[in-house]
């Protein structure tokens, strides 16, 4: 049967103008863009007025991470809560939008997550899992992280991963200081690729960041404070930054609402508004550096259906110069980043049919990217603004569809 998404106006994301146009699905394809006929049986979807776009990718999430608690406190919660978690914050992502994730790991959630959706008893999204993320002893977020030690610790702690079913590897390179030495660096980004995965970093700072850059990790996250000799390096080797501006970003805006006492909110807003915070990756954007979209959903004050504010902070501090390379942030950049170009990241004929229509023209404002009025993962509904989350699911080797709350039922977006 096809799938006719009728009347809805695609977002041109090479920067021409955008245009009525239908969307043909059969199957899980795009089949063609442009005006179309329907025939009986068809089933059409009424779109009018909505705007378009393909399904978006958040490149650095926290699914076992609920957005409000204390990160510590939670490392020791059950590996049954952070499942829990997980499949919930699933449903939360694709509410917005985000029919891709990368999860960054902190625990063993983003692995049981992937298994829930591969069986079917979760939303049929794209997850990429990263297990456990990797720190030295006492390093950089320890009480969550897997901790290892020289060469042959290193190695096995990236081994254990791609036995848990990890696709990526996160490894922390920085707390106030650089972690890790050189030749654990490289030890471990030779032992992931060696396993087909691949390695991004969290860097904070120019020498932590050169010194990941030169081990050799496919994407930094975060980035920060960067000499021009850095900058030229992430240039020649084509190093992505995924950029994470939320935690700040959101605690400064809705911190009180969720409990942040006013001096830590007042902290937060003195940090945002230091421009000399923002400047390093801004250079790194004009420089050509592929800036990925990612909020760290899951942070404190960073719901895992808040999309809206990043996007607009990119452009405000300088590393997207407009709204338009924002959405390619989110749409494009971050399908390259994972690998899925031929797939993904444009509404066109033979394209996976993730779709996602909003109630205005984000071209134009980008706070029309809060208005979610359907979600469409591989050509099935997903989301619906009226009725939650109205797809069923996968059919797993014959057994039915299996997952899904009815249209009756949904849960507050604040």
């Amino acid at each position: 049967m096809r799938t006719i998404l009728e009347g809805g106006v695609v977002v041109n994301l090479d920067g021409g103008p955008s245009e009525q146009q239908d969307l043909v699905i059969e199957d899980e394809q795009i089949t063609s863009v442009g005006a179309s006929d329907a025939r009986p049986g068809d089933n059409v979807v009424d779109v009018s007025g909505m705007h378009l776009l393909p399904g978006m990718v958040n490149c650095h999430v926290h699914l076992g991470w609920d957005g409000t608690h204390d990160l510590e406190m939670q490392a020791y919660e059950s590996p049954a809560v952070n499942a829990v978690k997980a499949v919930m914050n699933i449903h939360r992502t694709l509410s917005a939008g985000v029919t891709t994730i990368r999860d960054l790991g902190m625990n063993n959630a983003n692995i049981d997550a992937k298994t829930a959706i591969d069986n079917g008893w979760a939303p049929w999204i794209r997850l990429f899992p990263n297990g456990r993320a990797i720190c030295t002893t006492g390093g950089h977020t320890w009480w969550c992280c897997r901790e290892a030690d020289g060469i042959y610790g290193v190695r096995k702690a990236i081994r254990e991963q791609f036995k848990a079913g990890a696709s990526w590897i996160k490894i922390m390179g920085s707390h106030e200081e650089v972690q890790f030495t050189m030749d654990e660096l490289r030890a471990m980004v030779e032992e992931a690729h060696q396993n087909g995965m691949k390695v991004t970093a969290h860097a904070t700072f120019d020498e932590a960041i050169s010194r990941v850059v030169d081990a050799g990790v496919d994407c930094v996250e975060h980035g920060g404070s960067m000499t021009p000799a850095t900058i030229e390096k992430m240039v020649e080797k084509g190093t992505p930054i995924v950029t994470t501006f939320s935690p700040l970003v959101q605690q400064v805006k809705f911190g009180r609402d969720f409990g942040m006492t006013e001096s830590d909110v007042e902290r937060r807003k003195d940090q945002m508004n230091d421009p000399s915070r923002f400047t390093g990756n801004a250079a790194a954007a004009r420089a050509g550096i592929p800036i990925v979209f990612g909020t760290d959903a899951g942070s404190p004050v960073v719901p895992h259906y808040a999309i809206a504010e990043e996007l607009k902070f990119m452009v405000e501090v300088g590393v997207c110069p407009d709204n338009l390379d924002a959405l390619n942030s989110i749409t494009r950049r971050g399908i390259e980043l994972l690998g899925l170009s031929d797939q993904l990241g444009s509404l066109e004929a033979g394209k996976t049919a993730d779709v996602v229509a909003v109630g205005g023209d984000p071209l134009a404002s980008l706070d029309h990217m809060k208005d979610v009025k359907r979600v469409f993962v591989r050509g099935q509904m997903a989301f619906s603004s009226e009725g939650g989350y109205t797809q069923t699911g996968r059919d797993v080797e014959g057994m039915g569809t299996r997952w899904g709350p009815g249209p009756e039922i949904g849960y507050r977006r604040a």
